[in-house]
């Protein structure tokens, strides 16, 4: 009868064991489930303040994934957004006598924006807000600022922060306007008392895989 008790006893810690992860799994599963995937695509203006002093802004594209959870199930107007991009940014520095030289600066930026609709109808607009990682993958200074005389060399991380809108169509084509600023310094220099702040004006169409 011993034997029988300790075998009992072993079924049912074994029991509990394979109850909790199935548990743990559906749980996951549901987790997962409710993330939407989808593609990005689009282009934008950006900018470097105080750096060159004269500048002129760059026109780039960004593109990338972006992954969207909801934050509640009573209703579908409260979203977390992340998105992994490839971002062309920085600027033209001008010379005095009007020529321009490239000081572009190219990123892998990871924004988590709140996301909130307006409406749970499927079509209605949208606003975000939250902040950016930028994390440098290339850049292109094609010569020394003469007006300052000083070597300017970007820094490989970017903190920014992002505010805009868009439009859903059916939560799965949407288009948004976006405005990036720079919280950090983007470049190393011996100019302690500035920081030389990066914007980044865009417009994006984004499609959720369904």
């Amino acid at each position: 009868s011993l034997i029988l008790l300790k075998k009992i006893q072993q079924l049912m810690k074994n029991l509990k064991t394979n109850i909790f992860s199935l548990i743990f799994l559906g749980l996951s599963t549901l987790s997962f489930a409710q993330l939407e995937f989808g593609v990005k695509a689009g282009g934008g203006i950006s900018n470097t303040t105080i750096v060159h002093g004269i500048s002129k802004e760059r026109i780039g594209f960004l593109a990338g994934a972006v992954a969207k959870y909801p934050l509640t199930t009573k209703n579908e107007n409260h979203y977390i957004q992340a998105e992994a991009l490839y971002t062309n940014q920085g600027e033209f520095g001008v010379q005095r006598g009007g020529e321009k030289y490239k000081a572009f600066v190219n990123y892998i930026s990871v924004p988590i924006m709140y996301k909130y609709y307006f409406d749970d109808q499927g079509k209605d607009f949208f606003l975000e807000a939250g902040p950016q990682f930028g994390f440098k993958v290339s850049d292109n200074m094609e010569q020394v600022d003469e007006n300052s005389g000083r070597n300017l060399k970007p820094k490989s991380f970017d903190f920014a922060l992002n505010i805009g809108g868009g439009y859903s169509i059916n939560r799965q084509y949407e288009i948004n306007i976006r405005y990036q600023y720079g919280l950090s310094d983007t470049y190393d220099s011996d100019w302690e008392a500035d920081t030389n702040r990066s914007s980044l004006l865009s417009l994006g169409v984004t499609y959720f895989f369904k």
